[in-house]
């Protein structure tokens, strides 16, 4: 995994965890969302292209976001 989308997520895990506001959580979704939606893209350009092992770092790199994605929907969860 490199170290820059490792950055990145980290990123992205703190600013979820800073997020009091909705409209602060909604933003870190939005993120997470686009994000998900180019890889996506970039998988399907993988597997079209019979590059098996990006469509592997790709669908790796997938899991983190969607991880991501699972912690957003808890932290909209009222309390």
């Amino acid at each position: 995994m490199d170290m820059q989308f490792l950055v990145e997520v980290m990123e992205v895990n703190e600013k979820l965890a800073e997020a009091q506001s909705e409209a602060e959580i909604e933003e870190v979704e939005t993120l997470v969302k686009d994000k998900q939606k180019k890889l996506t893209e970039d998988v399907s350009r993988a597997f079209e292209q019979d590059d098996l092992q990006k469509a592997k770092e790709l669908l790796t790199k997938m899991r983190y976001f969607s991880n991501l994605e699972e912690k957003v929907k808890i932290k909209k969860i009222p309390s």
